[in-house]
């Protein structure tokens, strides 16, 4: 039987702080006691210090089995014999010590280096100068030491006025110069970033296209004060969509094909992993190359399509295969937005017309559609298991064509990317509720249907992992993984509570603001191609964006991301407060999927300390319930500025429409201008 509104309500809210309680109990285990988070907290005492370091996007290529040392080196004052005389620190990662030109050993605290070290320094002590030298390595980042010597005349602290020497492990001839250490941060401006002009420097040229656009528009909701809180035709969801999908259209004529196919996130070795499918009729283990590690599903339909169609990656038509997958898939996530905000809001024009208009100009599902990557392919499979499960949750009946089908799309995600491990059990469990919540049967019966669903999915692509655990006992294995080969890092390689405290370079220098904070990485691969198509040089852009609409997009969408929040939030609340129980599961739903991808981001990039891991659109396959996210935010907002209720609020009212007309046009400026 159906639970009653007091025991649902027990339950969300009872799972809610049990989700919130485990999520920062992990990120607490993480930053205190994971040796494999690179997270460091600087103290009142000693410094973290380390070598400096170039300001590069490029891979810093390591051999694991002989990674180059850090040799840090300190004088300091002592008396012979001191009987208190100790070293007490802490490295990334391993540590040897010298005193005098005598090895001693050091004593961990505890397991980990985050537990750090000590040792006796009285039996090589000599009266007066002492030399002290600690070499460091770490072959997944830079070298780092946290040290305090503490004698009978003082104690002496790691900071700027140690000396560092790097010492190449499998490369002679490769030894860097002594020179003076610096204090550790992971907060950098790379030099790349500074190549473009600034939104201030664009408005003079471009801004005037955008406040003839704001004026249009605001002039226009002047004089229909209702233009936005309600829309007049129950019509405009098609018209929106209609609209999306020419320019979409237009973007893969005009833009998308004329690309070289080489261009793109990683797309050098997304088009080997295709190409060895096609010769070598195939599958590439992870070891072969660089993304061979992903699932294969996207790569065997890509290059099942070049085969069938003889397509030549140098000739037009080779370019329309190898694209027409991501954008299909990218186009595809619009329409699935909009049968999932008609389903949500029946009878409503704003919200799905919101909803619609907000996937459609998304930069980041735009950019991504562009390239060859199987990002947008998992987004579609996530956002039409999202839209199925809305399906079953809001059907009067469910039929087993429903269950069969949101087996395959989670099976077909799991055979897309590693990302679906996340969001696959999600969307299985809140389809089961359907017949415990909705239609009254057992617990065990709603447990069953998990089950099934699951397993399901697994059989369909549980022979690609298992396949990984027999080459490498690991069914998750990935580039940084492979048992005897080379790995690499990028910068920064570890970080600290600065970088997810800042921001605000991406407003003004977009380009590579992940140097700068990890909401300035977010934020810069949201609102536009952030990361320059995965170039490691601005100067090698492909020039197929407009860069200066680019630029006055992103302080241009800072209270859209306002929008998103309060959206997010108010999804959230809807989870809890909305009376129709279908409703509520699919709230329930959005939200716990929002909640689990920000939080699996923010996880990741403590694990992968580099800068270019706060990528947006790694979350890409939430680009439906962002929107749908987008939507409520932007029609609460509209709510609360109603014209009719003063002259002020109709003077918001109609620079609102303006603002959200400047938005749009400049993202459309930006990829088609």
């Amino acid at each position: 039987m159906r639970p009653d509104p007091g025991i649902l309500f027990r339950l969300q809210a009872g799972a809610w702080a049990t989700l919130l309680l485990f999520c920062i109990g992990l990120l607490g285990h993480a930053i205190l006691f994971d040796e494999d988070v690179p997270f460091v907290r600087q103290g009142a005492g000693a410094a973290w210090i380390m070598a400096p370091q170039p300001r590069t996007a490029d891979l810093i290529v390591v051999d694991p089995a002989a990674p180059p040392a850090h040799v840090f080196r300190k004088s300091f004052e002592a008396r012979a014999g001191d009987a208190s005389a100790r070293l007490e620190g802490t490295a990334l990662r391993d540590a040897k010590l010298q005193i005098n030109g005598k090895s001693l050993p050091l004593i961990p605290r505890g397991e980990g280096w985050k537990q750090g070290f000590q040792a006796d320094l009285s039996d090589a002590l000599i009266q007066g100068r002492n030399e002290i030298l600690l070499s460091v390595t770490n072959p997944s980042g830079p070298a780092l030491l946290q040290a305090r010597i503490v004698t009978s005349l003082g104690t002496t602290a790691s900071d700027s006025s140690w000396t560092v020497t790097r010492i190449s492990g499998s490369k002679p001839g490769a030894d860097a110069p002594e020179t003076f250490a610096q204090i550790a941060t992971d907060l950098a401006l790379n030099p790349e970033s500074r190549q473009l002009p600034t939104p201030l420097e664009v408005a003079p040229r471009q801004g005037l296209i955008l406040l003839l656009v704001f004026a249009l528009a605001a002039l226009a909701a002047w004089r229909r004060p209702a233009l936005l809180e309600r829309v007049p035709s129950e019509r405009w969801p098609g018209i929106v969509l209609a609209a999306i999908t020419l320019f979409w259209l237009a973007l893969f004529a005009f833009k998308f094909v004329p690309m070289p196919l080489a261009l793109g996130f990683d797309a050098s070795a997304h088009l080997a992993y295709i190409d060895y499918i096609r010769v070598q009729h195939a599958l590439p283990t992870a070891a072969y190359g660089f993304s061979t590690y992903h699932p294969p599903l996207f790569y065997l339909l890509t290059g099942a399509g070049v085969e069938l169609f003889g397509a030549e990656s140098n000739l037009w038509t080779g370019r329309i295969v190898y694209r027409a997958l991501p954008f299909a898939c990218g186009l595809l996530n619009i329409w699935l937005t909009g049968s999932v905000a008609r389903r949500l809001w029946p009878g409503e024009a704003l919200k799905p017309s919101l909803a619609l208009a907000v996937a459609g100009l998304l930069p980041m599902n735009i950019y991504m559609s562009a390239y060859v990557s199987n990002e947008p392919m998992l987004a579609a499979l996530v956002s039409g298991a999202i839209a199925l499960t809305t399906a079953i949750l809001m059907a009067e009946r469910v039929r087993w064509a429903h269950w069969v089908g949101l087996t395959a799309l989670l099976g077909a995600a799991l055979l897309t990317k590693f990302t679906a491990l996340g969001v696959a059990p999600v969307i299985a469990f809140f389809a089961s509720l359907r017949t415990w919540w909705l239609d009254g049967k057992s617990p065990a019966h709603a447990a069953a249907v998990l089950a099934g669903l699951v397993l399901g999915a697994a059989s369909l692509a549980g022979w690609f992992y298992w396949r990984n655990w027999v080459l490498f006992e690991d069914p998750l294995v990935w580039n940084l993984d492979i048992p005897g080969a080379l790995t690499w890092w990028m910068r920064p390689g570890f970080h600290t509570a600065d970088w997810y405290l800042s921001f605000g370079e991406s407003l003004v220098h977009p380009l590579f603001a992940g140097y700068a904070s990890f909401w300035d990485g977010l934020y810069s691969t949201l609102w536009g191609d952030g990361l320059v198509a995965g170039m490691a040089r601005v100067a090698t852009r492909h020039g197929f964006w407009n860069d200066e609409f680019h630029v006055l997009t992103y302080p241009l969408a800072l209270p859209a991301t306002g929008c998103l929040v309060l959206g997010a939030g108010r999804i959230w609340l809807e989870s809890f407060t909305n009376s129709a129980l279908p409703r509520k599961l699919v709230y329930s739903l959005l939200a716990s999927i929002l909640f689990l991808l920000a939080f699996s981001g923010l996880l990741i990039s403590l694990q992968l300390a580099f800068y270019a891991q706060a990528k947006a659109f790694y979350l890409l396959c939430g680009v439906l319930p962002l929107a749908i996210a987008g939507a409520e935010g932007i029609s609460a907002v509209s709510r609360w500025i109603q014209p009719t209720r003063g002259t002020w609020r109709r003077a918001l009212h109609c620079a609102g429409i303006g603002w959200l007309a400047s938005l749009a046009a400049s993202i459309g400026l930006s990829f088609l201008g």
